[in-house]
């Protein structure tokens, strides 16, 4: 009984050690360069930012560094595309409209700093078409309700090693939060699983459908069609044209003479009302969907960003692996001079659709 007793306190004193909180000196983190230079073919604007690193609690905007030369080259066939210094960033504005980037040749980057020079050389690659986008009705059961999923279909390229970044936008906004990236092997998600020149599987195409949920940890639908609103620029219309209420101020006002005075405006954080932030009457709803190809080193470097920025707290944490600097194809012409970010140019394809009737929705059998 001695014994058990013992443990018990034992445990008790090793939890409640366990909720001291700690607030540690760090040192002070290296200033390295930081090169993000994620270009693309579809644009003729480009932009590449360089900054500096900061220390870990410091959460402003790392600011520009100044005075910089920076150019991409072709190398295949001897382009120069200066990128020219601004307010916060260096951009390369096509003089023709036509934007960056062949498929299959190669690019160099080149940026000076202070006298100090750092390349980089990557291969634009060929990027599937996305054939479709569509909604999917998940069917509810005791754990959550009816859910509509936004999906895409794509076919991963013939020939193995292909990888993707799929980026997508609800109602205009990028789905850029860590539990949203979305990145691909061929058609999945590792170089360990054997699929290629398929289709992307459903875990990727659903991706591009970011899951809320409510204050009781319920899903909620990302995309819901009730019948009677519609939501443009701020105003909620009943369908046919009279105006319901509008949105301002995270807010909703009604105008309707039988709402009660009482209930004339209700904070968007109301659950009855909002989608964590989105249109609170969300048929009309939109997705967007773009299919960049990276290359492997730069797929294998967002996956290595995923981790180091998607970590959990409590008590998993004590086990979890230090942070540490991700690696980069960023090379300094004096190894003493550390540099961190990529170079990657993408070529892009994309679609498109909006929710407006249920007939759009596919319901799996």
């Amino acid at each position: 009984m001695k014994k058990k007793l013992l443990y018990i306190a034992s445990a008790i004193v090793l939890f409640t050690a366990c909720e001291t909180q700690v607030n540690p000196e760090l040192n002070a983190s290296l200033n390295i360069l930081v090169v993000d230079a994620w270009l693309t073919d579809n644009d003729p604007i480009q932009h590449i930012n360089i900054t500096r690193s900061q220390p870990y609690f410091d959460t402003s905007a790392p600011a520009k560094v100044s005075g910089a030369t920076v150019i991409v080259t072709d190398l295949t066939d001897n382009t120069v595309y200066p990128f020219i210094e601004g307010e916060q960033l260096y951009t390369w504005v096509s003089p023709d409209g036509n934007s960056l980037g062949v498929v299959g040749h190669k690019y160099e980057l080149f940026v000076e700093v202070n006298g100090n020079t750092y390349t980089s050389v990557t291969t634009l690659n060929e990027v599937p078409p996305v054939d479709s986008v569509t909604f999917r009705l998940e069917e509810g059961n005791s754990f959550f309700d009816d859910l509509i999923f936004g999906e895409f279909f794509a076919t991963d390229l013939q020939g193995t090693g292909d990888t993707y970044w799929i980026k997508a936008w609800k109602n205009g906004r990028f789905l850029g939060r860590p539990e949203e990236l979305n990145f691909a092997y061929d058609a999945v998600f590792s170089e360990d699983i054997d699929n290629d020149g398929v289709q992307f599987i459903q875990p990727i195409r659903d991706l591009i459908s970011p899951l809320e949920v409510d204050k009781d940890d319920d899903i909620l639908s990302p995309y819901n069609l009730p019948q009677q609103f519609l939501v443009r620029d701020n105003t909620i219309y009943f369908d046919n044209g009279s105006i319901y209420g509008t949105i301002a101020n995270d807010s909703i006002t009604f105008v309707d003479a039988k709402v009660p005075e009482d209930f004339k405006s209700v904070s968007l954080d109301d659950d009855q009302y909002n989608i964590n932030g989105d249109s609170l009457f969300v048929k009309g709803d939109s997705v967007y969907v773009e299919i960049h190809s990276i290359s492997n080193e730069a797929y294998f470097f967002l996956n290595q960003v995923l981790i180091e920025t998607s970590r959990e707290g409590g008590f998993g944490a004590l086990f979890a692996t230090p942070l540490a600097n991700v690696s980069t194809n960023i090379i300094p012409d004096d190894p003493s001079n550390l540099v961190a970010g990529f170079f990657n140019v993408a070529s892009v394809s994309g679609d498109g659709n909006r929710l407006t009737s249920e007939e759009q929705i596919r319901v799996l059998e």
